[in-house]
């Protein structure tokens, strides 16, 4: 069967299906056909058969798989860009929410849509420590960063309209577009962001309604758009008159000094939406963020949040209050980014180490995300599903891509491992990228339409 057959078939991921099948033919017991799917071999190999298996990956797919993931604790897991529970300041958040019991009754109905004025008086305080001067009559609370991409692609697109992303992107926009019918057309980035006469070019000739971009300690990549490039993106954004939608969910993970200032500190003409949420500064699991968007689109947003769910949990949005009103949020990222500061460098280490010399990857200065390119058609499926075979899942690179460019990347995340815990997994990564090409030499150079950082 197929690898999406069995996995309805057993009610498990496709990546554990991905990896059985991987297991049977690292031990020569089944045979992978491209385009034809997995069979029971005629005879034992002595070797490995080195054909890509079958694949049946989408965003939608790989978020889903990803997700479970964190939670299989057979599954050692570097395919989250996500933070380390470990790290969670438990004792802070659960007095601040204890604090809430008090309020009982007004807590058991519904909150604002917009959301609640205690907090959002919070974010207009964390906003403006970002440099954007942004009222709380001005924010939108949102389930996350992705319910907000979600919101402003509704509100500024019609089915077919075509958005510029970078290329690579975060998966889960990919995933926002396809669902509501949008045509992603992909932007070339090298280190310093999005190719600005690219930017020109794409949006002038597919009539974009707006672009996509996460410009500091991007995802994948983690590159961060220099000042130079804000400035001119902003001033194309004015003068094309399409808006730009920022995600600034990883800014404050920042390792090598301050970190960056937004898009939307430098917002003269009201062209930006501004997204950002507490999943990678503090945890996934709270569904908290904050959008700021141009006047003439407030009340669309809020019209359409309400459409969504009505509203966040109120009792969470007052605990989120309590915890920025008293401090703990500043304190908590002042503890953590040393130590994922010390996880990044443990990643480079690592990768220096055990990568072959035709592998290059990114060095972020930020974030939880590292892109690797291996030499084009290197068969990424394959050393996925390898790795997988070991207990070690990563992040195959195409679901990352508006439009594929080869199987020949990965991305790699930090954060939610200890140093010990990324050493083995990307000394395992390393020697199943060594053997496979050893045994299947790469048809081409590497080449891409971005310069990866060596």
């Amino acid at each position: 069967p197929t690898v999406r057959q069995l996995a309805d078939g057993l009610g498990v991921t496709r990546l554990t299906v991905q990896s059985a099948y991987a297991e049977l033919q690292s031990g020569g017991w089944v045979e992978a056909t491209v385009g034809r799917g997995t069979f029971v071999s005629e005879q034992v190999q002595v070797r490995p058969h080195w054909s890509s298996a079958e694949q049946d990956v989408t965003p939608a797919v790989v978020i889903g798989d990803i997700l479970q993931m964190g939670q299989a604790q057979s599954m050692r897991s570097m395919a989250s860009a996500s933070p380390d529970a470990a790290l969670f300041p438990a004792g802070e958040f659960w007095s601040c929410l204890n604090e809430q019991q008090q309020h009982t009754m007004v807590l058991t109905g519904y909150a604002p849509a917009q959301g609640d004025a205690g907090l959002r008086i919070e974010l207009a305080a964390f906003l403006a420590e970002r440099g954007i001067a942004a009222s709380a009559e001005q924010i939108i609370v949102t389930s996350g960063v992705t319910q907000g991409l979600t919101l402003a692609a509704q509100a500024l697109a019609q089915p077919g309209d075509a958005v510029l992303v970078e290329q690579p992107t975060y998966v889960g926009f990919l995933h926002v577009l396809r669902a509501q019918g949008l045509r992603p057309i992909p932007m070339p980035i090298d280190r310093d962001g999005p190719l600005p006469d690219a930017i020109e070019r794409l949006a002038t000739l597919h009539r974009a309604r707006f672009l996509y971009t996460i410009p500091s300690f991007q995802n994948p990549t983690g590159y961060v758009i220099t000042p130079e490039r804000r400035t001119r993106l902003l001033e194309l954004a004015s003068t094309l008159g399409f808006y730009v939608i920022e995600d600034d969910i990883y800014s404050l993970m920042a390792y090598d000094g301050p970190p960056p200032l937004p898009l939307k500190a430098g917002d003269d003409s009201d062209r930006v939406i501004y997204l950002n949420s507490f999943s990678k500064s503090l945890m996934p699991g709270l569904r908290l963020g904050m959008m700021v968007a141009p006047p003439a689109l407030h009340e669309r947003l809020i019209s359409l949040r309400i459409a969504a769910d009505l509203g966040s949990p109120l009792l969470l949005q007052r605990t989120l209050a309590a915890f920025l009103r008293r401090g703990e949020h500043r304190r908590h990222v002042r503890k953590v980014v040393p130590i994922y500061r010390e996880r990044r460098n443990a990643a480079m280490h690592a990768l220096d180490a055990h990568m072959p010399p035709d592998v290059t990857w990114t060095r972020p200065a930020g974030g939880f995300c590292c892109w690797l390119t291996l030499p084009r058609r290197s068969g990424i499926g394959e050393i996925h599903r390898l790795a997988l075979a070991q207990g070690w899942a990563f992040a195959p690179g195409s679901v990352f891509l508006a439009e594929n460019d080869g199987e020949h990347h990965l991305r790699i995340c930090f954060g939610n491992l200890p140093v010990d815990g990324i050493r083995r997994g990307l000394e395992i990564l390393g020697q199943v990228v060594r053997d496979y090409l050893a045994m299947r030499p790469p048809l081409h150079e590497p080449v891409a339409n971005w310069t990866p950082l060596v």
